[in-house]
């Protein structure tokens, strides 16, 4: 329905990468849009943030700034950047590139074509050595990543020739392999080695945040064919947080487009031109966290949506938040509402009205989230040795990485040594007991095993940052999820929905899958109303399955032998053991 500026309205309930790429393009089409975000930033679990009083007492107290922070004139805290983690982007975003290449934010990524991985440290020893894997799923690399030693070349061959077996499934096994597991896939190969096994499951766990007994071989293998059609460079990493790499170029993008540009409560984003543009009006709520919404009981149409206020992120303030008294209020929806909400809070919003409506979003109920936990260490020195790219810590509990974010990111160069490390299994540590100090404490103890330092005296512990992600995990591609994955419509006719949960046809979690979701979502509604020009969808390339199967199929004979060896090795290593105990 057009309002008084005569072009059709959109509300969008989130302001992440999929209600951000919706609201870009039908800006462009001169659809007026209402963001509705529930934190402080934009972004989402991609998003960064600057919060006082999140991670230790002093921060709330500055006059009990602590020692060290004192020594050069106040809380450095307040100018840290937070992530939810460290963040990968993929050669085959094609439509994530497309929007960051015209927002002007392509010269903020930078290439990186090497994952290091580093096995428990000698007692006497500053860290372990780093083992550097190159272009994983590039034939130009294979004979290098064998002899990288993060296992036996015949382990590394053997784990190759797993993965092409998947990537060659034909796809009439698609709902197969989507009732089946990566570790169900891979443990029922018959060349499978122990260690090669082990290879995939750190591979799930880094990718999908999530173990592989859980995740879908279906999405896996989606994940590996787009990969091994552009596997050079492995991935681009960002220089700067996604704050400001992304989305304050993104917001300033955004404005330029507009007619008319309003951002309540003022001063929650970066400065932004006043508009002026030849788009639509945009209209940015922040703090206003979505409640409810109501139906026409005649039409089925959403009519009106409640929305809060807050003082403070929820989503980074999980204990400490709440709406402001008195700040409850009805929003009209004049036009369409895309609801860009992850699993947990759109299932919320699926009352018995709406299930009436539109049975289908009570599935999400059915979604599983996983908690994958980080957290940011600011150092007092430069530990020296630590390589420059997203490091992998072999055989860790909570299957734990870092990214050096003092060499990653530009604003940090040349200055003391800052990690952001990354449990991705953290099942075990989110138990109601641990207070956030035990888990602090028990990733600090995991990584010393790794590398040596004193956090006592090491660390500025009033900068130390926890990042639990319960209350908002990250949905994961568990096995046999696809059925209960939302679509972009349901059978309420203005409401639409989109995120990486929902169906698409990247089928992979992943920032793209995202992306792609917004632009679905907004394309679908640019087709009802039958104003502005079609919506460019990018789908990634794959190599022919035919082409991968005779290739796996080729290399078959030479996995099995390998196996042979393999065990053969093993068979030798452990009457060695027996008889010569002491070496």
């Amino acid at each position: 329905m057009p309002n008084q500026s005569g072009n059709p309205k959109v509300t969008i309930a989130g302001a992440g990468v999929a209600g951000l790429a919706a609201a870009h393009r039908l800006l462009e089409r001169n659809y007026d849009v209402t963001l509705l975000e529930a934190d402080a930033f934009f972004g989402g679990k991609l998003g960064a943030h600057r919060d006082v009083g999140v991670d230790a007492p002093d921060h709330d107290r500055p006059a009990r700034t602590c020692p060290a922070c004192a020594a050069q004139g106040g809380c450095l805290g307040r100018q840290d950047w937070h992530e939810h983690c460290y963040h990968m982007y993929l050669n085959w975003y094609h439509n994530f590139w497309a929007l960051m290449d015209e927002i002007g934010a392509l010269d903020n990524f930078r290439p990186a074509s090497t994952v290091y991985n580093m096995y428990p440290r000698a007692p006497d020893a500053a860290s372990s050595p780093a083992l550097p894997m190159v272009n994983v799923g590039s034939p130009w690399t294979v004979l290098a990543n064998m002899r990288a030693g993060v296992g036996t070349p015949l382990d590394i061959l053997l784990w190759g020739q797993a993965l092409l077996d998947l990537a060659a499934a034909p796809e009439r096994q698609g709902p197969m392999l989507e009732r089946t597991s990566v570790t169900a896939f891979m443990q029922a190969l018959p060349y499978a080695t122990d260690q090669a096994l082990a290879g995939t499951y750190r591979t799930t766990a880094q990718a999908f945040a999530s173990p592989s007994y859980l995740s879908s071989a279906r999405s896996y293998r989606a994940l590996l064919s787009y990969g091994l059609r552009l596997p050079e460079p492995s991935m681009w990493l960002l220089a700067a947080s996604t704050e400001q790499g992304i989305f304050t170029p993104w917001l300033a993008h955004l404005a330029r487009i507009a007619r008319h540009v309003e951002i309540n409560p003022s001063g929650m984003l970066p400065p932004a031109p006043e508009g002026g543009g030849r788009g639509g009006n945009l209209t940015v709520k922040m703090l206003t966290p979505l409640q409810q919404i109501h139906l026409d009981p005649r039409t089925g149409r959403v009519t009106r949506v409640d929305v809060a206020e807050c003082k403070i992120s929820p989503s980074v303030h999980r204990s400490k938040w709440k709406v402001k008294s008195g700040s409850k209020q009805s929003l009209p929806i004049e036009g369409d509402l895309i609801l860009a909400l992850p699993p947990d809070e759109l299932s919320w919003m699926v009352r018995p009205d709406v299930a009436r409506r539109a049975p289908e979003l009570a599935n999400a109920r059915y979604l599983r989230c996983e908690p994958m936990m980080s957290i940011d260490l600011f150092f007092k020195r430069r530990l020296e040795g630590l390589p420059n790219g997203i490091t992998v810590l072999l055989d860790s509990r909570y299957q734990m990485s870092f990214l050096d974010t003092s060499q990653a990111w530009r604003y940090l160069a040349g200055g003391n040594t800052v990690l952001n490390v990354v449990a991705s299994d953290a099942d075990t540590l989110a138990a109601r007991f641990y207070a956030d100090n035990d888990i602090i404490g028990l990733l600090l103890r995991e990584l010393q095993r790794y590398v040596a330092f004193t956090p006592e005296t090491d660390l500025f512990t009033c900068r130390t940052h926890l990042e639990t992600n319960v209350g908002e995990r990250l949905f994961v591609n568990q096995v046999g999820s696809w059925q209960w994955r939302p679509e972009t419509t349901c059978g309420i006719p203005n409401l639409y929905i989109a995120g990486d949960h929902c169906k698409t046809v990247i089928d992979v979690v992943t920032v793209e899958g995202a992306v792609v979701s917004g632009l679905m979502a907004a394309e679908a509604v640019r087709r009802r109303h039958g104003h502005g020009r079609p919506i460019d969808i990018r789908v990634p390339d794959q190599y022919p399955v035919a082409a991968l199967g005779a290739l796996a199929a080729a290399q078959r004979p030479f996995a099995y032998f390998a196996r042979a060896l393999a065990a053969g090795d093993s068979a030798l290593r452990r009457g060695y053991r027996q008889w010569f105990p002491n070496g």
